[in-house]
């Protein structure tokens, strides 16, 4: 969602326990103030061990299902959100609520390749706009947050990172992991994440270089892509 106003929109017509409520609006000289609920943190500070993080958590299985789950509804409003990634996640136990207190930081590392293809100032405002609207960049980037939150790694140890490389600077970091991710290399053994975990060819799919290759949430968008997302985890709950 780019403009205050598009969120302010998109928010006013979800309802989901899986999706941050937008409560009030309020307005004054200078700003528009976004009022949501309140809530202990995001995805970002589960990963790196927050210490506010006193209270049940949901399963690992649950947690991936809410955000999977969450997403589907909101592509179901025909919603794009286009800027998936840890820190714009909240854990939805106990409050099921978020932070607004996201930066910029990090959020190329999270884009699929097509999205990162915006860049190019060649592309016609016909082609940005396709790219825009197509609901699998979030799916991608949806697999990012997967990958991160299963292996619990810093930042700077990404599905797409090249492995062992030191990083001294987050823009060193971001030029290595958006260089791989257009280009399709991707490391998830290397990274941290074994073959045979449930979740390894599930986030795989999810993070297709081709869009139209990559697994849906909650519907079958190829023939080789026999199942979805959200089909897979609740097998792994039984």
């Amino acid at each position: 969602m780019e403009t205050s106003e598009s969120a302010e929109a998109a928010m006013r017509i979800t309802d989901h326990p899986n999706v941050l409520k937008l409560l009030d609006v309020r307005d004054d000289a200078d700003f528009k103030y976004l009022i949501l609920e309140i809530c202990i943190g995001t995805v970002r500070n589960y990963i790196d061990g927050d210490e506010k993080f006193t209270g049940k958590m949901p399963s690992e299985i649950e947690a991936l299902w809410q955000m999977a789950d969450g997403l589907a509804y909101i592509h179901s409003k025909d919603i794009v959100h286009r800027d998936i990634k840890p820190d714009n996640h909240p854990p939805t136990q106990p409050t099921g609520s978020s932070s607004t207190n996201s930066g910029a930081k990090g959020t190329r590392i999270f884009y699929a390749p097509e999205y990162l293809r915006l860049e190019d100032k060649t592309l016609s405002p016909e082609v940005k706009k396709t790219i825009r609207a197509d609901k699998s960049i979030d799916i991608f980037s949806l697999g990012g947050l997967f990958f991160n939150y299963i292996t619990k790694k810093s930042p700077y140890n990404h599905l797409f990172a090249t492995p062992k490389k030191q990083y001294y600077s987050i823009d060193d970091f971001t030029s290595d992991v958006t260089t791989n991710i257009r280009n399709g290399k991707k490391f998830l053994k290397d990274n941290g994440l074994p073959s045979g975990h449930y979740a390894f060819k599930m986030i795989d799919g999810m993070t297709k270089a081709d869009s139209k290759d990559r697994l849906g949430l909650n519907e079958k968008k190829h023939v080789s892509n026999p199942e979805t997302v959200i089909e897979i985890l609740k097998k792994e709950t039984k």
